[in-house]
């Protein structure tokens, strides 16, 4: 498996995790509100939606479920079993809330704990339900029939009884979500000082839609200029391949344009630390690299554990000496971080898949691993796809899998949800809402009902968790009732502490840091013998806990601080503690404590 591969399955759980937790951050984030049962809505999400789209039940097929209307027509689609999914969570949210949402802020989050306790007990001892504690199967995502996409595939229109050709469609939809959220980053790049080019590059990127994104003008924003774009790529990519099959050169085309736009996004960012602030970051970097050495080469597992131990001490011990006694290194801390983290992803990314073919006299190899991890949006190997020969590379069986379609709809979602929670902090509501959660009688005395808000506040985040179960459901193909236990919830919140509890694009950097280390823990117990890979596994769940309590300790505002939501404003704003105002920020529902 291709490292983009790994990265492609670790942005999908991103988005999921994401969602989920974006539901949490609405809940405590900006309302305040401690919910320990979150993932009871995640779980009646996830079985609802199955349910839509499964078969009817038939007896004696060793799976029983109570009911499936996967051949209602219209009704029995993913679509509306999302919709429906997302709507019941949302509902049972605010009935849950009805109750319990006057107890304090612990007798709320254990009462709601132990009601996310019942939904799991339900759906494991009601075998009639949901098939009980066996795994509920049998349903299929949508359009997974149709990948990996071959030039000489079909798929069928719903509703329209017409047959297109698959892989100029569907590559289209992925080619469209892809081009258009690169757009909108390149146009968030343009005022942001960048030293590249960012501006002919947003200008060519959109095909040159954005000269209309003018007052008055037929495009109003950034938004529909991505979306335009996307379009327009999609058309053009899709043409190359209905007419001349060129999926290689597609592939090579999107994946170069998103390489080009993240170079950019990375140009701003080093360019504005000082020298010492990136080679420290090096070194850090440099430094964990080399304290998992003993991992993958060392043969006794005593050396493998005592070696890295012993040299991830060191690091720390550094990091943490240079945190103390040196003010710019103490400044700069999150940056170094972010150097580092950046520093050791392009090695394990692009140069650990070349030393086994290097080391074994195999430069066509080499650069062939190179190739599939540039041109990421595309899946090489296996018995299946379209067959080049490359100069030098050699050759390459190519095709477009169900992973890359994945990809590309649950970030659409990830997204969305993001914009709509970026719309509802900076609206009136959302500014109540931190308003109910900073002082309950300030909102009293402006006339409002703290009750009504908090019950809407849970129905909002509890739709939201549901919508993630839902998309959960569809990526795993599979539901069972351990997958909901109330740990769920705590990496939720761990997610939400690392970005910050009430910043909305924290959520999205808590999740990419939480399933990061989860790769990572995953890759580094493959080096140890299978009877000690589950102890190494489980043993990163103290890890997180203990990473959970040095970011409330050292972070207790996250990696991205507070946000500040108190006036409407850039989705982008985001401000320190000391930048936000005081007690009038407080009354309006600012952020400041």
């Amino acid at each position: 498996m291709a490292v983009s591969d790994v990265v492609i399955s670790f942005i999908v759980l991103v988005a999921i995790y994401g969602i989920l937790s974006y539901g949490l951050t609405l809940k405590y984030g900006h309302t305040g509100l401690l919910d320990f049962g979150h993932v009871g809505f995640f779980l009646v999400g996830a079985y609802t939606s199955v349910l839509f789209v499964l078969p009817p039940d038939e007896p004696g097929d060793f799976t029983a479920y109570v009911f499936g209307l996967g051949d209602v027509p219209v009704v029995g689609t993913w679509v509306v079993g999302i919709a429906v999914a997302t709507l019941l969570s949302g509902i049972i949210g605010g009935l849950v809330a009805l109750p319990t949402i006057r107890l304090r802020e612990d007798y709320l989050a254990i009462t709601v704990l132990g009601v996310s306790v019942i939904f799991q007990r339900f759906i494991q001892a009601e075998s009639w339900f949901a098939n009980g504690p066996d795994a509920l199967r049998g349903y299929s995502p949508p359009l997974k029939s149709s990948f990996p996409l071959l030039l000489e595939g079909q798929v069928g229109l719903p509703f329209l009884g017409v047959s297109l050709p698959a892989t100029p469609l569907l590559f289209g939809v992925i080619t469209a979500v892809v081009w258009g959220v690169a757009l909108v980053v390149l146009a968030g790049e343009r005022d942001r000082g960048s030293p590249l080019p960012v501006s002919t590059l947003y200008l060519v990127g959109s095909f040159g839609l954005s000269t209309l994104s003018q007052p008055g003008g037929p495009l109003r924003n950034r938004a529909q200029v991505a979306a335009t774009g996307g379009v327009v790529a999609a058309a053009l990519m899709a043409v190359l391949l209905a007419v001349a099959d060129l999926i290689l050169l597609v592939g090579v085309l999107v994946s170069t344009f998103t390489w080009i736009v993240m170079v950019a996004v990375l140009a701003r960012q080093l360019g504005r630390l000082t020298r010492r602030e990136w080679l420290s970051g090096l070194a850090l970097g440099t430094g964990f690299l080399v304290a998992l050495l003993p991992i993958p080469y060392a043969d006794a597992v005593s050396v493998k554990v005592a070696g890295s131990l012993l040299l991830l001490g060191i690091v720390i011990g550094g990091f943490y000496r240079g945190v103390r006694s040196l003010d710019w290194f103490a400044a700069a801390k999150v940056q170094i971080i972010g150097v580092a983290a950046l520093w050791f992803v392009a090695i394990w990314y692009f140069v650990i898949p070349m030393v086994g073919p290097l080391s074994g006299g195999q430069p066509g190899s080499a650069l062939k691993a190179l190739v599939q991890n540039l041109v990421w949006i595309l899946a090489f190997g296996g018995d299946v796809g379209v067959d080049y020969i490359v100069a030098v590379v050699g050759d390459l069986t190519v095709q477009v899998d169900y992973q890359r379609f994945l990809l590309a709809g649950f970030v659409l979602c990830m997204l969305g949800a993001y914009y709509l929670l970026e719309l509802t902090a900076r609206s009136p509501f959302g500014r109540v809402l931190r308003a109910v959660r900073n002082d309950e009688d300030v909102v009293r005395s402006l006339g409002k009902d703290p009750f009504v808000y908090k019950i809407q506040s849970m129905v909002i985040g509890s739709a939201l968790a549901g919508f993630a179960g839902a998309l959960w459901a569809m990526y795993t193909q599979g539901l069972t009732f351990v997958t909901f236990a109330p740990r769920v919830t705590f990496i939720a919140l761990l997610i939400v502490f690392i970005g910050g509890p009430n910043n909305n694009k924290g959520t999205i950097l808590g999740a990419a840091v939480f399933w990061a280390f989860q790769q990572a823990t995953t890759q580094i117990a493959s080096f140890f013998p299978p009877a000690l890979r589950v102890n190494v596994v489980a043993f990163r769940l103290v890890v997180m806990g203990i990473l959970f309590l040095i970011v409330l300790y050292y972070l207790p505002d996250g990696l991205l601080g507070k946000a500040n939501y108190s006036t409407p404003g850039r989705a982008d704003e985001t401000r320190t503690p000391q930048q936000e105002g005081g007690v009038a920020a407080r009354a309006d529902g600012g952020d400041d404590e």
